[in-house]
């Protein structure tokens, strides 16, 4: 039977080259309207060898193990999601330029081993270990779908769309066999049990990621602004703890989500089960130790901040901070939600249309003169109960934008909200919860109105304590960038450029050691120095008495300056007037990119000459 549908293929992918070529052909004589013209790039950063090597060489051993080429280029992608794509033409027969997409969100949630089963499962695809009629059949789903998808003109669109969803129905067998052949390789290279806790993990971070990008970014985007850290701030997320039960229960029991015709996979629980039951009693007593899926990359933040930058690239969004994103955009939609309920109340003629007013005619048991200016669809019986919530929503909104706009309250980063409203102690309030209780029972309209007092009153106390107390300490330097040695300038040797701030090193005892034997045996000064300060955590060597240390937002001013005889300067002014002067000349050492993350973090604080 396989084999009767393995020849039936072949003469539909026959036809479907012959239909293809009628396409272009009617395409071209056809009246279509004018397309605007589209870019090549495919998106994303290009990870190149020379910059990452070990990433390289793992993809490499994966692909000669799947018994395929290499992909041509790698690049980092801001999905959830790994791919191995080709340039064809021929409808998939005549293959091109290979790539390999690597999302970044894999990266921070998976670990090394579990990569590992989803690279696997895509070089799979293109094997040749299995049949060839697999990765041609599969190649040409994928042509196939592209072409259907692009067609505007009515000439060709609807036979040739036809005729893909019969081609599609009589390869789903086949094509579930590719994917079938993919998950065992899949195993084969990370293990059974790790290819089927990767396919439980997968939909949890696709859903972890639709929150950060629903809940978190468009926050901002609807004000102009887009989150520094992007990908830092996803990690948040993910290590919050009822986000992590969340996706626990996620990955315990995936979702079987509604696929397209075009889609290969077969369902998902099946795909779990095959691979559980292929799992040995001594694998499934293993813990994975391989780390974090990003050790995969050579200065990962790096990576990721570069990809930050070019993603956010020309859309005119003011970078800021996630939490004063959320703070502006939790006032805002209180001022909006608080808006709709004032205006309702002034077009249903109840003054005054005010909080206050509000509060009185639920004191007063006026509460239908507020429900009945909302419509649901709903039934008799749940009708009141859908407009107390509604009106408790608005009611609730209009209480924080007073208390906000009369700094009682604030609105504060939750990565379980994604925003929550505090008080001036730092407690979180719920105003309209409050207002639901109140709505529901009059006498806690008096309550509502005393808790309000209560914050006033608090608010005074707190501005006090507040006055009276020492600034916070910065937050520890974490996770390093780039490095530039060796410069001078009060004593500094090495300038450090960590994920919160810069740091500067004066070289002790032995670092003057290792650099002066360096200097003997032909070596370089600078690449010791830098190589000696990775070795150690950045909060370690912060806390030595030859470390200075000076956060993001203590800087005032950078300003960077290069002379035509190759000498380099930068002066650095802190919030507190202090700073340096650091110079160097093009000999010295450099790791990483390190004025393209001082630019990202400074932004308009930094100047170059």
């Amino acid at each position: 039977m396989r084999t009767l549908r393995a020849a039936l293929a072949v003469s539909f992918l026959a036809v479907a080259y012959v239909l293809a070529a009628l396409v272009l052909v009617g395409q071209q004589v056809a009246p279509r309207p004018p397309r605007t013209r589209t870019t090549s790039d495919p998106g994303g950063l290009v990870l190149t060898e020379q910059d990452q090597p070990g990433l390289w060489a793992e993809v490499r051993q994966l692909a000669a193990h799947a018994g395929t080429r290499a992909p041509d280029e790698i690049r980092l992608v801001p999905e959830v999601n790994a791919a191995v794509s080709e340039e064809t033409s021929l409808l998939g027969l005549r293959t091109g330029t290979r790539r390999m997409f690597l999302g970044v969100p894999l990266l921070q949630g998976l670990s090394r081993n579990q990569l590992h089963a989803v690279l696997a499962h895509e070089l799979g695809h293109h094997s040749t270990t299995h049949t060839r009629l697999g990765a041609l059949v599969h190649r040409s789903r994928l042509a196939i779908a592209e072409v259907a998808a692009g067609l505007s003109n009515p000439l060709v669109k609807r036979p040739f769309r036809t005729y893909a969803r019969i081609f599609f129905s009589l390869t789903r067998p086949l094509a579930h066999a590719h994917e079938i052949d993919a998950d065992r390789f899949s195993a084969q290279v990370a293990g059974p049990r790790t290819a089927a806790i990767t396919l439980r993990t997968l939909p949890a971070l696709d859903a972890a990621w639709r929150i950060y990008l629903e809940q978190y970014v468009e926050a901002g985007t609807h004000y102009g602004l887009r989150p520094t850290r992007f990908f830092d701030n996803f990690t948040n997320l993910m290590s919050d703890p009822e986000r992590l039960e969340e996706l626990g229960r996620i990955s315990a029991a995936p979702p079987e989500v509604t696929t397209s015709a075009y889609d290969s996979h077969p369902p998902l629980a099946e795909r779990i089960a095959r691979l559980e039951a292929m799992a040995s009693a001594d694998e499934a007593d293993g813990a994975d130790n391989s780390g974090n899926a990003a050790s995969i990359l050579r200065y990962p933040s790096q990576n990721f901040l570069a990809l930050e930058d070019k993603t956010f690239a020309g859309s005119g969004l003011t970078p800021a901070p996630m939490a004063e994103i959320v703070t502006v955009a939790g006032a805002r939609a209180a001022a909006v939600n608080a808006e709709t309920l004032l205006n309702a109340m002034r077009e249903n003629q109840i003054a005054p249309a005010t909080v206050r007013g509000a509060l009185d005619l639920i004191a007063t048991g006026n509460l239908d003169k507020l429900l009945d200016m909302v419509e649901v669809e709903s039934t008799p019986e749940e009708d009141a109960e859908a407009k107390r919530k509604v009106i408790a929503r608005l009611l609730g909104a209009a209480i924080a934008h007073e208390l906000v706009g009369e700094d009682k309250a604030r609105y504060e980063l939750s990565w379980a909200g994604p925003w929550r409203l505090v008080d001036i102690a730092g407690q979180e309030v719920d105003p309209e919860n409050l207002a639901y209780e109140a709505l529901g029972s009059p006498g806690y309209a008096a309550a509502l109105r005393a808790w309000v007092h209560q914050l006033e009153a608090k608010a005074h106390t707190e501005t006090q304590a507040r006055t009276a107390a020492e600034p916070p300490a910065p937050a520890p330097p974490d996770g390093y960038i780039g490095a530039l040695a060796p410069i001078s300038g009060d004593g500094f040797r090495t300038l450090l450029v960590t994920e919160t701030g810069l740091m500067l090193l004066k070289p002790s005892g032995s670092d003057r050691l290792a650099t002066g034997f360096a200097s003997v045996t032909a070596g370089s000064p600078g690449r010791k120095l830098i190589q000696r300060a990775l070795e150690r955590p950045p909060a370690e060597l912060a806390a030595t008495a030859n470390a200075a240390y000076v956060p993001w937002d203590q800087i005032r001013a950078l300003h960077l300056k290069q002379s035509s005889s190759g000498r380099r300067s930068a002066d650095i002014t802190t919030a507190s007037g202090t700073g340096w002067s650091l110079r160097w000349t093009d000999a010295a050492e450099a790791e990483g990119h390190i004025w393209p993350a001082v630019d990202h973090y400074l932004g308009r604080r930094f100047t170059v000459d």
